[in-house]
């Protein structure tokens, strides 16, 4: 999942995060103090059930937007663990006002999961106010499968708050080591007799002979355009907020050389007719809608079934456009967006209000059982997902199923879609009609380009936040202004050149780059 970042209003604190922070960062999770776990009550330490059935329950607060507010996996997790979930749900704007007045209030469930939670909440009621328990201890003690998540490459960095505990339970989703990506028409490459380009230049003529034929040559998803990672093409591939990996370091690109290289080739290209003129106004629909008219030559997108979809078992007309050289003398670069795995750091937290948080973690580590994260995703065993050989295969639910039952086990109804689930990396569940793997094809395509480490996680202190938030909207929001006025022709890049960067700094680019370089020293 590729996956949106939501901040609930940052609360001012006292210093003692500032103590926590430099003096405890260098703790390991594993020399937390095991005094810190509650007693297991009635919970047998392995095997299932986990309590004998009435013996314990929690509730758990979560954001969800199922019509039914009921989910097939919950009673089956019931009857696994004898563990009964008490679900307190509600849709997510409803959900974040709640629990800001719970949090408050003091008035808040054993477990608060979803999307509502970020990095601040974990700071501010997990590393300074104890409101949220760390876990690792139980993890390492209860939980093989969290563990085995844990150690995934990055995961534990990632997940381990800047007092060296860890306050969340991991959410690890298979991701593609390349996000967005220029994906090229090669019905119509082959159609006008074209070659795939390998440099700028062989770019802006197949663009020209796309836009001779009628076609739009250039555009890109409007919610995702990521144009700087076209700078790659000049040696500096960066992320919205300017930042890249170089030589294994975080580094602030958008001030550079490579960077305002990029936007002139963009710009000239915006000049020759060969960029959607629209390419910074349209919406999501717009965009789509021409994309299903087959109007499109290149276009920035996660995939190409995000604008002109195919049939399952089919390989669409589209492909990877290679990292382009630019003949500047630069190497072409892409920055690389993760290892194969992407962690969502705050999705799930126990509260001291938990009478049984060792009973919790097994639980949840019982819901990482891969036939149980399957069923999340795939529905019932025995129903849409039976065992075959060693493996596991998904059936039609239009074949399968009546209607009743295809409303009953749709994908809202299996599972609070805001809570974690796990399936290792690679595991393919198999189908009649597999979809085509273009997000393989394009990390294989990508793979002698990518930066060796991708962006790393960060925890910013809470004494910090407030500041750091302003910083990263001003200056994100002023590198999305000038280069959308750049490329398309509305300013001079050469001429503002000097005064942009003189901007950058007003807005307090020398102290945001700190700050962040900080927050990943601290790790």
């Amino acid at each position: 999942m590729k996956r949106k970042k939501l901040l609930l209003s940052l609360v001012a604190v006292t210093m003692t995060i500032m103590t926590l922070a430099t003096g405890c960062a260098k703790k390991s999770a594993e020399s937390a103090s095991g005094s810190s776990m509650k007693s297991i009550g009635d919970m047998h330490e392995k095997g299932l059930p986990i309590v004998d059935a009435g013996k314990y329950s929690f509730s758990l607060f979560a954001d969800d937007s199922s019509k039914t507010g009921k989910y097939y996996m919950m009673p089956v997790l019931e009857k696994q663990t004898g563990i009964k979930v008490n679900l307190q749900t509600f849709p997510f704007e409803i959900a974040k006002e709640k629990l800001s007045l719970a949090l408050s209030s003091g008035d808040y469930a054993d477990v608060i999961a979803g999307w509502t939670l970020s990095d601040t909440d974990i700071l501010k009621y997990g590393v300074d106010m104890k409101t949220f328990i760390p876990l690792e201890d139980y993890f390492k003690k209860y939980c093989p499968n969290i563990e085995k998540i844990l150690d995934l490459p990055g995961v534990r960095d990632a997940m381990t708050a800047p007092d060296g505990h860890i306050y969340s339970i991991p959410y690890a989703l298979e991701a593609p080591q390349v996000d967005f990506s220029p994906y090229i028409n090669t019905k119509w490459l082959k159609k006008l007799g074209l070659q795939m380009p390998k440099t700028t230049e062989d770019l802006r003529n197949v663009l020209k002979a796309f836009k001779t034929a009628g076609l739009i040559p250039f555009s890109a998803d409007p919610n995702n355009k990521h144009l700087n990672y076209l700078a790659g093409w000049f040696g500096m591939s960066m992320d919205d907020l300017g930042f890249t990996m170089a030589d294994d370091k975080l580094t602030f690109g958008a001030n550079t050389a490579q960077y305002k290289n990029s936007i002139k080739y963009l710009n000239s290209l915006y000049k020759e007719g060969l960029i959607d003129p629209e390419i910074f106004t349209q919406d999501l629909n717009q965009w789509k809608a021409k994309g299903a008219q087959d109007k499109y030559g290149v276009v920035i997108a996660y995939g190409s079934g995000d604008f002109m979809p195919y049939a399952a078992g089919s390989k669409p007309d589209w492909e990877p456009l290679p990292v382009l050289t630019s003949g500047d003398g630069s190497t072409p670069v892409w920055l690389r967006s993760s290892y194969g795995t992407s962690v969502l750091k705050n999705q799930v937290v126990i509260t001291d209000k938990a009478k049984n948080p060792a009973a919790i973690c097994r639980w949840w580590d019982n819901a990482f059982e891969l036939e149980n994260s399957l069923q999340t995703n795939r529905g019932p065993l025995g129903k849409t997902l039976i065992k075959e050989g060693d493996g596991y295969r998904s059936l039609d639910a239009t074949k399968v199923l009546s209607k009743e039952e295809q409303d009953e086990y749709s994908w809202p109804n299996l599972w609070i879609q805001s809570l974690p689930h796990y399936i290792p990396a690679g595991f393919k569940v198999k189908e009649d009609n597999p979809a085509f793997d273009e997000k393989g094809g394009t990390d294989k395509a990508y793979q002698s380009a990518l930066t060796k480490k991708p962006i790393p996680e960060y925890w910013v202190s809470v004494k910090d936040s407030a500041k750091f938030s302003d910083e990263q909207t001003a200056i994100k929001d002023y590198i999305k202004q000038k280069s959308a006025q750049w490329i398309s022709g509305q300013a001079d890049v050469d001429k503002e050149w000097d005064s942009y960067v003189k901007q950058l700094d007003t807005l307090g680019l020398q102290d945001y780059i700190k700050t962040r370089l900080d927050a990943i020293k601290q790790k």
